[in-house]
């Protein structure tokens, strides 16, 4: 927000120099991010004036000026322009001035006559085009003071920054308000009056709120006989000055008062409405309406209208429609001032992509009880610069709403969370300087009732920061706290997550900490698992090129590969954790983890000079499966869903559960993402896994005695789960199969077409003896027969 000094005087007297002024606005939560002074470029020239004219000998378009700024002889300037005459106070610029723009001025001699000095333009002084002469300045300007200073253009901006808390600091008023507030001293009371006549404005306009939640007030006053033209100079200069374009009288008076009390106004050229009406409404089946910079804007059903019948008039809060504006012709204006819901108002500007100064302000709140004083200021401004009459009385609509409640602060809350005595009546003060309404209760408290433009004020903590703040941060002495700390234990979901985090880590895997918004074909080529196909979040994206919420971990991480290829990375070991999101008529979410390794992974144990492989992406799956005591639970099956690889990829499942999917992509993926490298993933849902394993991870002693292991090969057809046999050994004899693991898959001759052999080796122990050679025969005959009899496996000898 900028802000200029000279106008903020004329609301708050400032009797800091502007280093302290910025230093306590920054200390109040208000900083100061520049400073500018404006008419340092012209702070050498000077008011002179004009004794006589004589034509150039030596150039008929030249003419010989006679200039003095003071006491003392003329001065010769030679001029080109022909627009003054002797007693003009004119702009001089003396020999050693220099112009915006670099230009300096030097004593010459031009056609054989000395010229000490320029008479300037306004155009050469940047203020203006300057037309075809001089400027020329008031009769009584003071000679010799300096030409900035008479023209009111120097003076000092201030470029303040505004949190989006504090939408009643994006004024001239709200700053002023702050300034008061932070240096005890009291606001200038400024009496707002509008003179009326002329026919009542209810019998000429009616006004109507269909939406209530939407527009909690509006209100309207009209203005006949406007002369439509350009501003004066100097409201010019502080529009150009705070960044806004001056345009004619009457839309310079709404921008005007807008960044004085921070409310945005509007005129409609009243002749231009197709009905005495004005309706506040969703646009319903509205389709389009063109705006002031001449779009047609595609509507959206729950957009906020400003309607005369069923012509749609403004995008509400947003910007006016075209053909409604002020023009050269309007000679009868209806000015607009309202106060719209935030949250639609921020909504229907981002999906617009329209973002004015009167959206910034409704999407951060103004003050409702400033709405109407803020449409008599215009009004009452536009009749000055446009010579028009205000029609008495004002034609509004205001549904009623609840009054504020009021915040109940106890005193001695305050001391324990600041750490410093304050006393009850200092608090009342500031509480005052802010603009709050102060009543007592109970035990001592207060009851208060924030000010209507502080709508960040709604809880007892945040009366107690305005203490903090106003009465100052360096107040606060620096204290250990005095609460004892109590140590707390993490939910379980929490503990296995840090957990994996650190084993992931332990690994060599980089945490990539992912957005979760996604694009439209990111989505459509990672559908995810577990969650209802086809229906994505779309909710406020920061981004028009990523609109909805993800569906899986993977596009980010996809994402984070292609930024480290571009660097020139070999290869990355990456894993993400987050939640994943989709609905079917009530929003979902899941939690999931997910990891990538492409290229040479940097991953522990694979050194620097081996792509990944299947093996490592399955076997770091098995260790996260194992961490969380579920490996013994899961089974592996072939992967048919997009996008992976149906040859190359597995899906996990615990029962019937599916918990997650690990392996290559789909070629045409690949393709379509342009990955060249080897790229293997996975992603796993978490929370279905947490059920699976135990809450407390259970200890046992080593063994005390060995193992005996035995090898068994059996022949079964291609598509047969390997770990199908590993699960039903486990289960078989638990109490004397300590361990089995698949060795070795062998396909070709001997095996018959379309067979495989798998290998296994089993390992027997028992708990409270040595197992004898005939024992571990016995069982192993046993497993054999067992195997061809549940699985119907054939044994290869």
């Amino acid at each position: 927000m900028k802000v200029l000094l000279s106008w903020l005087r004329e609301f708050v007297p400032i009797a800091l120099e502007t280093p302290a002024l910025c230093e306590t606005l920054s200390l109040g939560g208000l900083a100061v991010d520049a400073v500018e002074a404006l008419g340092a470029e012209i702070r050498g020239v000077i008011v002179g004036e004009l004794l006589g004219t004589a034509p150039h000998p030596q150039a008929d378009r030249l003419t010989l000026c006679e200039v003095r700024t003071g006491p003392g002889a003329a001065l010769r300037v030679v001029c080109g322009a022909t627009n003054m005459k002797p007693g003009d106070r004119v702009a001089y610029a003396p020999p050693g001035t220099t112009l915006p723009g670099g230009k300096r001025i030097e004593a010459t001699t031009i056609r054989g006559e000395a010229s000490a000095g320029m008479l300037c333009s306004s155009a050469e002084l940047g203020l203006g085009d300057g037309g075809d002469g001089i400027l020329l300045l008031a009769a009584d300007a003071p000679l010799g003071e300096r030409v900035g200073a008479v023209l009111g253009v120097e003076d000092t901006l201030l470029d303040i920054d505004v949190t989006p808390n504090r939408g009643d600091c994006l004024s001239i008023l709200g700053i002023a308000r702050e300034i008061a507030a932070l240096t005890d001293t009291r606001l200038h009371r400024t009496r707002l009056a509008v003179r009326e006549r002329g026919g009542a404005a209810v019998d000429a306009v009616t006004v109507r709120i269909e939406d209530p939640a939407g527009c909690p007030l509006y209100a309207a006053r009209l203005i006949r006989g406007v002369s439509i033209g350009p501003s004066p100079a100097w409201l010019q200069r502080r529009l150009q000055a705070l960044g806004v374009r001056a345009i004619n009288n009457v839309v310079d008076a709404t921008n005007y008062v807008m960044l004085e009390r921070g409310q945005p106004l509007h005129a409609f050229d009243f002749a231009t409405l197709a009905r005495p009406e004005v309706v506040v409404r969703r646009a319903g089946a509205s389709a389009t309406l063109r705006t002031l910079d001449g779009v047609d804007r595609t509507l959206a059903p729950d957009d906020l209208l400003i309607t005369t019948g069923e012509q749609p008039i403004a995008l509400a809060g947003v910007m006016g429609g075209a053909d409604t504006e002020v023009s050269g012709a309007t000679t009868t204006v209806l000015l607009e001032s309202a106060a719209f819901d935030p949250t639609s108002i921020r909504r229907t500007a981002r999906r617009t992509e329209l973002r004015s100064e009167a959206s910034y302000r409704f999407e951060r709140g103004v003050d409702v009880e400033g709405v109407r004083p803020s449409l008599d200021r215009a009004a009452a401004l536009i009749a000055q610069l446009a010579g028009g009459t205000v029609a008495p009385g004002v034609v509004e609509a205001r549904p009623p709403v609840p009054a504020p409640s009021a915040i109940h602060l106890r005193p001695k809350r305050v001391e324990d969370l600041l750490g410093l005595s304050i006393g009850r009546g200092e608090m009342g003060t500031i509480m005052k300087a802010l603009g709050a309404t102060i009543s007592a209760a109970p035990h001592g408290a207060m009851l208060v009732t924030a000010p209507s433009w502080r709508r960040d004020l709604t809880r007892e903590i945040d009366l107690i920061e305005e203490i903090a703040r106003v009465g100052g941060y360096s107040r606060i002495p620096a204290t250990m706290p005095s609460a004892p700390i109590q140590g707390g234990t993490l939910p379980v979901r929490m503990q296995r997550e840090r957990a994996l985090r650190q084993m992931l880590i332990a690994m060599g895997f980089h945490e990539a900490v992912l957005l979760s918004f996604a694009a439209v074909r990111a989505n459509t080529l990672f559908p995810g698992f577990g969650l209802p196909d086809g229906n994505a979040v779309i909710a406020n994206p920061i981004n028009r090129d990523e609109p909805e919420l993800r569906r899986s971990l993977l596009p980010g991480l996809v994402t984070a590969w292609r930024t480290n290829r571009n660097q020139a990375a070999r290869g990355l070991a990456a894993y993400g954790i987050g939640r994943v999101f989709a609905h079917d008529g009530t929003p979902r979410e899941a939690w999931r983890l997910a990891g990538v390794l492409a290229g040479e992974a940097p991953m522990q144990g694979l050194g620097t000079a081996r792509a990944a492989d299947f093996a490592d992406i399955k076997g770091v799956v098995e260790a996260v499966l194992e961490r969380l005591a579920v490996l013994d639970q899961v089974t592996w099956r072939r992967a048919e869903r997009a996008p992976f690889h149906p040859g190359a990829s597995a899906a996990l499942h615990c029962g019937e559960s599916l918990i997650g999917y690990l392996g290559a992509l789909h070629p045409d993926v690949e393709h379509e993402l342009e990955i060249a490298d080897p790229f293997w993933v996975f992603e796993l849902d978490i929370e279905k896994l947490l059920p699976y394993g135990p809450e407390q991870h259970r200890f046992t002693e080593l063994p005390r005695f060995p193992a005996a292991v035995r090898d068994v090969a059996v022949v079964v057809d291609e598509n047969f789960a390997s770990d199908r046999v590993v699960h039903f050994v486990r289960q078989w004899r638990p109490e004397l199969v300590a361990d089995v693991s698949l060795f070795d898959v062998y396909v070709g001759a001997p095996i018959a077409a379309g067979h495989k052999s798998l290998a296994y080796s089993v390992a027997y122990r028992a708990a409270d003896r040595t197992l004898t050679d005939d024992e571990v025969t016995a069982l192993h005959d046993e497993l054999r027969a067992a195997l061809t009899r549940e699985l119907g496996v054939a044994m290869r000898e």
